[in-house]
């Protein structure tokens, strides 16, 4: 590779003593060169044996570990990693996943090329882990900027930053995360658009730039927290970019289409049905629905 830009890891952790030794462990180990790559470990107030585990590894030299005072979220602890780093390029990890060595290269191949400023990476299962109802969605082939596929400019509705690589020149152009957003979900959307318009060509996807992610998760929880998303941060992004509507959902919320679609008779076909089999489009429908439950919750009001 003749471009060898200095890279920052920017790695927020909550509460993640369960896994985030192998995650840094895994970073340790990239065949990139280890005095172009430093690895930020931001403890975001963690209440268990996180900060302890991250202070572990205090001897590495290009490690360095931040603790905030309190739990703040994603965006403020992904910006004060940001901050503290001087990369040309800022890849970000959450703190439940392991990469392999070549992870922080396939980032850079792409992000070689002069037009991208910005790569999502693929997701996957633990080999050993069975996948149940929650997982057959979240890794299908038709969901999320694996979709799209390589070579081809992603939308912001498909640039996530849990596996991801930026230019740290983008942010001479755009803000950093808001840190207004707290809770589960849209901070990482909400910089996705503001990145989508000033670089609508930029964005890419790379199924080589694989993390395998441990977080197993049931069905109804990740609901719960959709459903708090539609009720919390769905709501002010789409006050706040009203002419993305359609892409971030909001059409559903009132139209005669999407009552249609998304009320309780219907809810109550899909939770039966659901008893017998399972297909990603019944999987799909539960996750919208908790979405524009909780969004419905607020305009109803």
């Amino acid at each position: 590779m003749s471009w060898m830009p200095t890279v920052d890891i920017v790695i927020p952790c909550y509460n993640v003593a369960h896994i985030v030794e192998q995650c840094v462990k895994s970073l340790l180990k990239q065949s990139y060169h280890d005095n172009t790559v430093s690895i930020y470990l931001i403890n975001d107030g963690s209440s268990d044996s996180t900060g302890r585990i991250l202070e572990s590894f205090s001897n590495e030299s290009h490690v360095k570990i931040i603790h905030l005072d309190e739990n703040k979220g994603l965006s403020a602890a992904r910006n004060a990693g940001i901050k503290a780093g001087s990369g040309d390029v800022i890849c970000f990890l959450d703190s439940d996943m392991t990469v392999q060595s070549e992870w922080v290269n396939a980032h850079l191949d792409l992000l070689s090329q002069e037009n991208i400023v910005g790569v999502i990476g693929e997701s996957l299962l633990p080999e050993d882990q069975t996948p149940n109802e929650l997982d057959c969605y979240l890794y299908d082939p038709r969901r999320g900027a694996r979709s799209i596929g390589e070579g081809t400019p992603i939308p912001f509705s498909y640039f996530l930053f849990n596996n991801t690589s930026v230019r740290r020149s983008v942010f001479d152009v755009i803000e950093l995360f808001d840190e207004k957003i707290t809770t589960y979900g849209g901070e990482d959307t909400e910089l996705a658009i503001r990145f989508w318009e000033a670089y609508p060509d930029g964005l890419r996807f790379s199924s080589y730039a694989s993390c395998i992610h441990h977080h197993p998760r049931e069905l109804n929880d990740f609901c719960n927290s959709m459903y708090s998303y539609g009720k919390t941060n769905l709501p002010s992004l789409l006050e706040q970019f009203p002419q993305y509507k359609t892409e971030l959902g909001g059409g559903w919320l009132s139209s005669i289409k999407g009552h249609f679609l998304f009320n309780s008779i219907i809810r109550w076909f899909v939770s039966k049905i659901s008893l017998y089999f399972s297909n990603y489009w019944l999987t799909r429908y539960k996750v919208i629905d908790a979405v524009i439950r909780g969004a419905r919750s607020i305009y109803s009001r």
